[in-house]
């Protein structure tokens, strides 16, 4: 007891330390070119990286050394040696009740009930014009900047119109509801894969399995306008960690091994930043393999790394050279650009306290995870310390999406990962508690009875399964999908649309400077430029590829209803608007719109 309270007071000095620290922690950043609050400030786009660091790596490292120096433990690697588990009769009941939630999951999607909210024309514009212009010339990253990932943005919609034959708001909409569906059975089956490794009596694995599955209902939800804890780009994240377990229970099956070297590659065209998680991960898996001498699943997942580059490499052609380009741009330039300065801890800075809560449990975690390390009594099946540790790792890394936007929504995002961590080590030593009860069996039996009655009463609630939805799902699809544009427009822009189509019919294209994204898919032209998305612009490089390539452009729509979404881009790309006020002389004005003719 004592040494506890020596640890944790040396592990809460440390975090105090690492906070007092937090603002002296800088880099030089006076020679910044990108206007926005990074520029403003004279901030280093490394500072909120190298502050993070510190502030976890300051209080896990205290723990280490206390073990080492004051306790005198020695770190052991044996609890990452993986573990055969064979017991395949407790499993398939499991797999059997998987199956149940993974089909109550579907009922769930059959309905939902489509969103008929007025467009976000900044966001979703991105997910319009891009895929409207592919389908127009057929190019990706030559034909738009990308600044998520061509699938997100591009070739996803664009391919579930194709199926369709139809392209409009709604359909857009119905392929981000599938992805966030991929990504409810991916968890479902992560949670699976981890309770095989919880080595109780079946009931209480059940237990421990429903528990997990009703926690992960709430991580991430249906509604596309609100912020959850796990985005459904973290689906290649997901599905990475799902082929790693899945490779722990069968040596001669080499598909999840090439599988996660194919999401190593893959996961660029996804999202990119998503991507970076995704190869720290398979870094980390290759650790672990490392560990326990399995080199040949090192060399499968390296070698299918390699080759998976070079197919993409054969098959896009130049397109392959400009997706290097846009993705070197987004890593360089994009925290200056859309940067929002990460809160110092435990300060009146807005969202500091959410940044604080999510940056002491990924601490929290860590010490966990170490701690297995020096801990010399088994409680738990080394699997499923791999899980934990993987898991860890990822929440750690996982906060990067929050360090160069650091909101609200973004900080947000970083926490299912953490959230399912604490959740595991919660519900696990509980249900151990109730599985070694020195009851009767018929005892335990009731106990699970009146467990698992309300928990399996509680999941089936929130599902909010809907039987009349489902009975008319194909209706309901078919009539959301041939919705018209202008149902998903406000008066305004309804406006516009009517009173501007005609102005720019015969132009063969359309120059936004402005923020609304969505403009040249509404307007049925494509944008004359690869940049349509203005707000992740802002180097000189950029800018003045924009005006060479404006050439042709005769039409501008130079100001639109976002712009007040940070710096308007006549205040942040300077360069381009000394050049449209200086060849682009005649204007219109249509409500919140200015639309200027060279």
């Amino acid at each position: 007891m004592r040494n506890l309270t020596l640890l944790s007071i040396l592990v809460i000095l440390s975090i105090f330390f690492s906070a007092t620290i937090w603002e002296f922690i800088k880099l030089d950043g006076g020679n910044i070119q990108i206007l926005g609050e990074y520029n403003d400030s004279k901030h280093h786009a490394l500072n909120d990286p190298l502050r993070y660091l510190i502030f976890v790596f300051v209080p896990v490292l205290t723990f280490i050394l206390y073990n080492f120096l004051i306790k005198k433990s020695s770190l052991s690697l044996s609890s990452l040696k993986l573990e055969i588990y064979n017991n395949e009769k407790e499993i398939n009941i499991l797999f059997s009740i998987n199956l149940i939630i993974i089909f109550l999951l579907f009922l769930e999607f059959l309905s939902i009930n489509f969103p008929l909210d007025l467009i976000d024309i900044f966001h979703e514009g991105q997910k319009l014009s891009a895929p409207y212009k592919s389908l127009l010339d057929g190019k990706l990253w030559t034909g738009s900047y990308v600044t998520t990932g061509i699938i997100n943005e591009n070739l996803g919609i664009k391919l579930f119109w194709n199926i369709i034959d139809n392209e409009n708001i709604g359909s857009m909409r119905y392929v981000q509801l599938l992805y966030i569906f991929f990504l409810k059975l991916s968890l479902a089956v992560l949670i699976y894969q981890i309770s095989k490794y919880v080595l109780f009596l079946p009931k209480f694995r059940i237990f421990f399995y429903l528990v997990l599955i009703f926690i992960s209902l709430y991580l991430i939800d249906y509604d596309l306008g609100y912020g959850d804890n796990i985005s459904y780009r973290d689906l290649p994240v997901v599905l990475s960690l799902n082929f790693f377990i899945k490779s722990f229970s069968n040596k001669n099956n080499k598909f999840p091994i090439i599988f996660i070297g194919f999401l190593a590659v893959t996961s660029y065209f996804w999202s990119i930043d998503r991507a970076l998680i995704v190869n720290f991960l398979t870094f980390f898996i290759c650790f672990i393999l490392f560990i326990n001498q399995k080199f040949k699943e090192i060399i499968i997942i390296l070698g299918s790394i390699i080759i998976f580059w070079f197919f993409f490499f054969m098959i896009l052609g130049d397109e392959f050279f400009s997706f290097l380009e846009n993705t070197y741009s987004i890593l360089k330039n994009q925290n200056y650009i859309q940067g929002i300065i990460h809160p110092k801890p435990f300060s009146d800075m807005e969202n500091s306290s959410r940044a604080t809560r999510s940056l002491l449990l990924i601490i929290l975690s860590l010490i966990v995870s170490i701690n297995f390390l020096f801990y010399k009594k088994k409680k738990y099946h080394n699997n499923l310390i791999i899980i934990i540790f993987t898991l860890s790792f990822l929440a750690f890394c996982s906060y990067l999406y929050a360090l160069s936007r650091s909101d609200g929504g973004h900080i947000k995002q970083t926490t299912g990962f953490l959230i399912l961590i604490f959740s595991i080590i919660i519900f696990f030593n509980l249900s151990s508690y109730l599985n070694n009860l020195k009851i009767l069996n018929f005892s335990k039996n009731f106990l699970f009875s009146i467990l698992f009655l309300p928990l399996t009463i509680l999941i089936i609630y929130n599902l909010q399964i809907s039987f009349k939805n489902i009975v008319n799902y194909v209706d309901r699809f078919n009539e959301y999908i041939a919705l018209e544009d202008n149902v998903f427009l406000s008066d305004k822009q309804n406006y516009f649309v009517e009173k501007a189509k005609p102005l720019v019919g015969n132009y063969d294209c359309v120059q936004l400077f402005t923020y609304d994204a969505a403009l040249p898919y509404l307007l049925k032209k494509p944008n004359c430029t690869k940049y349509y998305f203005l707000y992740s612009l802002g180097s000189a490089y950029e800018q003045k590829d924009l005006i060479k390539n404006m050439n042709n452009t005769d039409l501008v729509i130079y100001i639109g209803q976002t712009d007040n979404w940070g710096l308007s881009p006549q205040k942040k790309l300077t360069i381009v608007d000394n050049y449209i006020k200086s060849e682009f002389l005649k204007s219109k004005k249509i409500s919140d719109w200015e639309i200027k003719f060279r």
